[in-house]
């Protein structure tokens, strides 16, 4: 056998090596991906779960029964009830980031049906905090989102 064929055999056997090892990263970079997705979900899951519990804790649910009634709230109570808008509009963002760079599909609650509830909660809180502070501190794609989907007053 020549120099030539075993040159030939080399490039055939390195060309086959370098396709297996091009599927075997194409399926790395699936698992690494649906390993993400699945992270994700569970993050947004306790984060929801966080917020639930919240929602029963003693020291909130009553504030929330109260705004919800539209009763006047103390100033602490404003405060801790601000504290609590804050993570939902969290929660809000961090699923519409997954769903923009492709983690979540439809599931996420970043719909129109999530910001109804939201902008109707609590007497309008959520509606004023949006206005006051989430504007100003989420990024401007996430506000545009927000805008075109709320809820008309």
């Amino acid at each position: 056998m020549s120099i030539q064929e075993l040159g030939s055999i080399g490039e055939f056997i390195s060309s086959i090596a370098v396709l297996i090892t091009l599927v075997y990263l194409a399926l790395q970079v699936k698992q690494t991906r649906n390993a993400t997705v699945a992270s994700a979900m569970q993050n947004n899951r306790i984060q929801f779960q966080n917020i639930m519990l919240a929602n029963r804790d003693s020291l909130i649910a009553p504030i929330i029964i109260k705004a919800d009634k539209g009763e006047a709230l103390t100033e602490e109570e404003e405060y801790r009830l601000s504290h609590h808008i804050n993570l939902q509009w969290n929660l809000l963002f961090s699923e519409y980031g997954q769903l923009k760079i492709g983690y979540t599909e439809g599931w996420t609650p970043s719909d129109k049906l999530a910001l109804t509830r939201i902008f109707h909660r609590y007497d309008g809180r959520a509606a004023v905090w949006w206005q006051k502070t989430g504007k100003l501190i989420y990024p401007e794609t996430f506000v545009r989102h927000v805008e075109e989907h709320k809820p008309n007053p």
